[in-house]
């Protein structure tokens, strides 16, 4: 089972440097996009009391994987890493 941790995410932004580990990485980004997309259809498909917050954060964040793994297919490994700072940052990973 994959977590969804900052240092998850720090872990997988140092491997984006070695190049023999970009396609781990690119799968890994896969997955947690899965996760991250599966959260936002819940959190829209029934409102809690927490209000549209709670989806509009996880759409923020689906964004940031989609542009993280549009970077990583062009070959940009340094605007995936670039990104995947702002997700942590943006989700307040700790």
């Amino acid at each position: 089972m994959l977590l969804i941790t900052r240092d998850r995410i720090d872990s997988l932004r140092a491997d984006l440097a070695r190049p023999a580990q970009v396609n781990r990485c690119r799968e890994e980004l896969r997955k947690m996009l899965e996760i991250k997309q599966a959260l936002l259809w819940r959190a829209d498909a029934g409102t809690c009391c927490a209000g549209p917050v709670v989806a509009n954060s996880f759409f923020a964040e689906v964004q940031l994987l989609e542009k993280a793994l549009e970077a990583l297919d062009k070959g940009a490994a340094g605007t995936a890493a670039s990104l995947l700072e702002e997700l942590a940052a943006h989700a307040d990973y700790a």
